[in-house]
């Protein structure tokens, strides 16, 4: 099945609630990754290299993170006829469909993609974020929850027009 026909699938679903769950998959490389270089830095550092106690603190700090993410209740988007929720590291934060707009896809540094979005305050201000300088918006999702940034800004814009509507 592709990611589009998957989209069509969770757009079908309206209004909801729908929730989509970040990639297990993707986790376990990342904290693959995380294991191999700072067992790198390990080996670097005990031939007194600095940067080999640098990579030990970067990606030793990933193998927690990594582990975290795989948690249950750990990350999600859930979708419905009000807005949205996201949950990163176990954080929530809700979105109403009113105050976001500009679904689009952002190519980031090295050939990453995600999902970014204007979201305007209670007062209709645009409120500031990392993304701003970087992409043009100032809100983003953390995933593209193995549909893809194109496909998942699609299917967000969509959502947000049926809901509106």
């Amino acid at each position: 099945m592709s990611s589009q026909d998957k989209a069509d699938g969770i757009l079908a679903s309206f209004p909801g609630p729908v929730t989509l769950r970040p990639s297990r998959l993707k986790w376990i490389f990342i904290l693959l990754i995380c294991i191999a270089f700072a067992a790198g830095g390990v080996a670097m550092a005990r031939d007194g290299t600095t940067m080999g106690w640098l990579a030990v603190a970067f990606f030793g700090l990933g193998v927690p993170l990594s582990i975290a993410a795989m948690l249950p209740g750990a990350g999600g988007l859930t979708l419905d006829r009000n807005g949205f929720e996201v949950v990163h590291l176990f954080r929530h934060r809700s979105y109403a469909w009113a105050d976001v707009s500009g679904f689009r896809k952002a190519e980031l540094a090295y050939q990453n993609e995600m999902v970014v979005f204007d979201h305007t305050g209670t007062k209709g201000k645009l409120i500031a974020s990392i993304n701003a300088g970087l992409v043009g918006r100032n809100a983003g999702l953390p995933e593209t929850y193995g549909l893809g940034a194109d496909v998942m800004a699609d299917l967000m814009a969509r959502w947000r027009e049926r809901a509106m509507s």
